[in-house]
Formats: structure tokens, C-alpha cells, sequence
């Protein structure tokens, strides 16, 4: 018997935003802040070293899930380009690396405000997420922002506990947070590695949410097309 639903952020809850934009402002904001502390970088070099530690921190955490926090992927961009600031500068360039989501929010995925209260009448509720570039406290005034926040029992953010997705101890971390076990625990995500075979290790079911797509993952327990489909699953 189901007792409780964990999901995913990033195309579960929130769309990934669909282009560049975000990425541009960040860079942007980077290279200014670099630039007014006196280094003679742009916008061009400040991306490509972007994208090269973070394609580093994506391999590492879908291979090995490893957590490298947004503060981590920041300092090696500064130490590749042989970056010293001072500690506000810092704060600075910190704020328009992972900050900056607020002013430019992702739109909520559909059906996700209308259904999360009716699943909350249900089971008990959960975020398991692999942040990324913005880190859980921005998250989390998303959210909040949004009113969904206090549909879940427990929101999990991987940089706050050093682990992602799919490495299953951050499964287990929400799962002992929520007081049930696994065998008793849905996940919900897009991602067929970090979510569903991730739950699957920690002896989850498994839910795929995949819009559009009419072949089956053959890991998942279910697919689902809308995050609405979930309350008529148990």
C-alpha cells in the first residue's frame, strides 16, 4: 500500500526553462562583476568555462551521485580562470550564478497546484531534487512563492545533504524523514536514470512522467503523462 509520494523538481513540479535565456543573464552578471574587480574576461570565456564544470558536475552526479553544490561549481570557475575576489565580490557573482531564478521563475508544470492538495489528503508528501545551478534555499522561495510549499512534508535538496540522485541514499534520507518505508514510497520524475532507476534501488515504485511519449521505461512501475494521472494510480 502506498503511504507516500516523493518528487522530482526540474520538469516534474517546475519546467526547465526551454532556452538560453537564464543562462545569458547568469554569464552576464558573472562577467560583470569580473570585470568591474578588474579581470579583463568576456562573456564568451566566462561561458565556456561554465559549461565545462558543469558538464563535469552532471557526469559525476549521474555516475556516482555525487552533489557538487552551486557555491562548489562556482569556485572552480573562479579557479580556472585564475579568479581571486574578495569575499564580497563574492557574494556578488554568487548571487547571479544561482540567485537570479527568482527574477526569471520557470513556470509550474501542469495540473502540479490543483493536484498536490488532493494528493496531500492522501499520502504524505515529499521533494527529493537534484539542485543543480540554484541551490535549495532558492527553491524553496519558489515555492513558497507559489504556494505549493506547504503541500510537502519534506522538501530534500541534494546540495544541502552532499548526495543526488540516483544514489540512493538520498532516498533513504527523505524516506526515513517521512517515517515509512521504501516499500510503501512512490517517486515520481522525468529522468529515467537519476528517478526512476534511482528509485528502484532504493526499493521504490517507480513512476515515469514523460509527456508525449507512448514507449515504456522498462525500469518504471508506471507512466504517466500528467502529474494529475497520480490519483488514480492507488
Amino acid at each position: 500500500m502506498i503511504k507516500a509520494i516523493t518528487f522530482d523538481f526540474w520538469n516534474t513540479l517546475y519546467l526547465t526553462p526551454p532556452n538560453r535565456t537564464l543562462h545569458d543573464i547568469r554569464i552576464n552578471g558573472v562577467t560583470r562583476v569580473l570585470q568591474n574587480a578588474g579581470y579583463e574576461l568576456s562573456q564568451e570565456e566566462v561561458s565556456e568555462v561554465f559549461l565545462q564544470v558543469w558538464a563535469h558536475v552532471y557526469r559525476e552526479q549521474r555516475a556516482y551521485g555525487r552533489e557538487f553544490s552551486p557555491p562548489q561549481q562556482l569556485r572552480q570557475i573562479l579557479q580556472r580562470m585564475n579568479v581571486n575576489i574578495s569575499s564580497s565580490i563574492w557574494e556578488e557573482a554568487y548571487y547571479y550564478y544561482s540567485g537570479t531564478l527568482l527574477e526569471y521563475p520557470p513556470r509550474i508544470n501542469t495540473d502540479v497546484i490543483e493536484t498536490l492538495p488532493r494528493l496531500k489528503e492522501r499520502y504524505k508528501l515529499a521533494v527529493i531534487c537534484n539542485t543543480g545551478i540554484s541551490p535549495g534555499s532558492v527553491l524553496r522561495k519558489l515555492m513558497e512563492r507559489d504556494g505549493i510549499i506547504g503541500c510537502f512534508e519534506h522538501l530534500t535538496f541534494s546540495d544541502e545533504v552532499d548526495c543526488a540522485k540516483p544514489n540512493r541514499r538520498i532516498f533513504e534520507y527523505t524516506l526515513e524523514k517521512l517515517g515509512v518505508p521504501g516499500i510503501e514510497a512512490a517517486h515520481i520524475g522525468d529522468d529515467k536514470l537519476t528517478d526512476i532507476v534511482g528509485a528502484k534501488m532504493a526499493g521504490m515504485t517507480a513512476v515515469w512522467l514523460a509527456p508525449g511519449q507512448n514507449w515504456k521505461v522498462p525500469e518504471a512501475d508506471y507512466h504517466l503523462q500528467t502529474v494529475k494521472e497520480l490519483l488514480d494510480l492507488w
